[in-house]
């Protein structure tokens, strides 16, 4: 059964969505040093998760809280960290193809590898 919301709920979301909006554009901002806009073998062989962990706390901090909230962070930081980085990756990716640290790094992985077409799709 739906869940029936208030107008005001419904503000309120809407606050959020834009807040969370402008955040994850600033990050995709071209002048934006993003640690996921990294190309180079130096970089990617240093890229670190809690790198970019701390880049959404700081440069996002709703985006952080309501995707941790989903995930439940909290309940087990250790385990659930990859997961939020992620997601994070993705939604970035999405919105600007060169923030494609991770990306880059599963493309040189499945291919050393030797990972076939079934595994990739």
């Amino acid at each position: 059964m739906p869940v029936h919301q208030t107008q005001e709920t419904q503000d309120q979301v809407n606050n959020l969505l834009t807040l969370m909006q402008k955040e994850l554009l600033d990050v995709a901002r071209r002048e934006t040093n993003s640690v996921l806009r990294q190309k180079n073998y130096d970089s990617l062989s240093s890229l670190s998760f809690h790198d970019i962990l701390d880049e959404m706390k700081n440069r996002c901090p709703t985006v952080f809280q309501v995707l941790s909230n989903m995930l439940q962070y909290d309940a087990n930081r250790e385990r659930n960290t990859a997961s939020l980085v992620l997601m994070y990756a993705v939604l970035m990716f999405r919105r600007c193809h060169k923030l494609s640290s991770i990306q880059r790094i599963n493309t040189v992985l499945l291919a050393e590898g030797n990972a076939n077409r079934e595994v990739i799709f």
